[in-house]
């Protein structure tokens, strides 16, 4: 592997439900860091109560640092706003 391939490899960032994975997925895009989302799809007769499918949102190398400052940023707001909620 060569140091290109390196910086281009996919790195994980966030784990989460896919609507937070996919509001990252846009912030990061919209700081022109290209990501890619897998989801985990919850299988229909699963008796298991999840909050929502698994989602992992990935960057590459070198963009990693960058993406990692605005995932921090990402979880203290949503940890505001479960702060503010008057149902939680």
């Amino acid at each position: 592997m060569n140091s290109n391939d390196k910086n281009q490899a996919p790195y994980e960032v966030f784990e989460g439900s896919a609507w937070e994975a996919g509001l990252l997925k846009s912030i990061l895009e919209d700081n022109e860091i290209e990501t890619i989302m897998t989801e985990a799809h919850s299988l229909p007769w699963s008796t298991l109560p999840t909050k929502g499918a698994a989602a992992k949102v990935f960057v590459a190398l070198e963009n990693l640092e960058q993406a990692r400052a605005i995932v921090d940023e990402f979880y203290e707001n949503m940890q505001k706003e479960d702060a503010n909620d008057p149902q939680g």
